[in-house]
């Protein structure tokens, strides 16, 4: 069997950040990460190459109130109701895309649904945090109906998820499967990467993260074949993609060596090696940022070449296996 090389991305615009930075400060990123989009899609296509992009329900509106209309009954009910976005819809989100490009993206899914080879996603309908206190099952089940509901007005039937803040538990995947979805995007098998709430990702875990994205502190990320629970394949994340950084080039030069070496790894041992970022992670340093993606599409091919590796999606590796 060939090594698998799996990508997948986070396409969230300002509602991935929306709880902890503000259009001041990251707007530029987001916008940024809007214009790296059609970048990477010319390159997946230019290269053969499959991506599966999990896309947040709010994007698929086409006004605002499209987003009202389609969101949930049942609201979450988090002890920190920052995280819920439902109060800024209705005074703070501009009226289409045109106007409010941070906060809509139905051009963007167009796009990436138009370019052969990408598969969409759903990232939940509002961002919606697993593991953070208050919310409830069935709070997270009628977010996803709205998810899936919007997406097939859309036109689209959607069958992977990819959770927010990569935060679930097994009552979470077991409500997929009941969704029709059959296929999520796991963490790596590390201590480093268990799921948790955001209060738990303290300075020490993500110190440990910062450490094992250049030096093996995990071992062996990479995979034979996804494993199922609830039902639902597990299409283990193997590796996030760390933007550019200008002020630590030798971290960042590291950094993609590492995953270049468990690229290889991959290939060589017939096993899985799954990449992911989110599209904003590149709005800065867009041209070093794609530098890198280049890099990375270059060792992918040289892999396709010598261990006939093949890029595909969490869907169709869940389905093949």
């Amino acid at each position: 069997m060939a090594g698998k090389f799996v990508i997948s991305l986070d396409l969230e615009l300002m509602w991935g950040v929306r709880d902890h930075r503000s259009v001041k400060d990251y707007g530029d990123a987001v916008l940024g990460g809007r214009k790296a989009i059609p970048e990477l899609l010319r390159r997946f296509s230019d290269n053969n190459m499959s991506a599966t992009w999990a896309a947040v329900g709010l994007l698929f509106a086409r006004n605002r109130r499209e987003m009202i209309d389609f969101s949930p009954d049942q609201k979450p009910s988090y002890a920190n109701q920052n995280l819920s976005p439902y109060d800024f819809i209705s005074h703070g989100v501009g009226l289409n895309e045109k106007e409010d490009p941070l906060h809509f993206g139905r051009s963007l899914i167009d796009r990436i649904t138009d370019t052969a080879g990408q598969e969409l996603a759903t990232h939940s309908y509002s961002h919606y945090y697993c593991l953070e206190p208050g919310q409830t099952v069935d709070q997270f089940s009628a977010d996803i109906s709205s998810a899936l509901g919007i997406a097939k007005e859309a036109g689209h039937d959607l069958r992977s998820i990819v959770f927010p803040r990569n935060q679930m538990a097994s009552q979470h995947i077991e409500c997929c499967k009941g969704h029709g979805i059959n296929a999520f995007r796991g963490n790596p098998n590390s201590f480093l990467y268990s799921p948790r709430p955001g209060s738990d990702n303290g300075i020490l875990v993500r110190a440990f993260r910062l450490l094992d994205s250049v030096f093996p502190v995990s071992q062996d990320l990479c995979y034979q074949s996804p494993l199922a629970l609830h039902g639902v394949n597990d299409i283990r994340a193997s590796r996030f993609l760390r933007p550019y950084n200008s002020r630590l080039t030798l971290y960042s030069k590291l950094h993609l060596q590492r995953i270049k070496y468990e690229m290889e790894y991959a290939a060589k041992s017939s096993s899985v090696y799954h990449l992911w970022w989110h599209p904003h992670n590149m709005g800065r340093n867009i041209g070093s940022n794609l530098k890198q993606v280049d890099g990375l599409i270059s060792k992918f091919n040289q892999l396709r070449d010598d261990y006939g590796m093949e890029s595909i999606t969490m869907s169709d590796l869940s389905v093949t296996s």
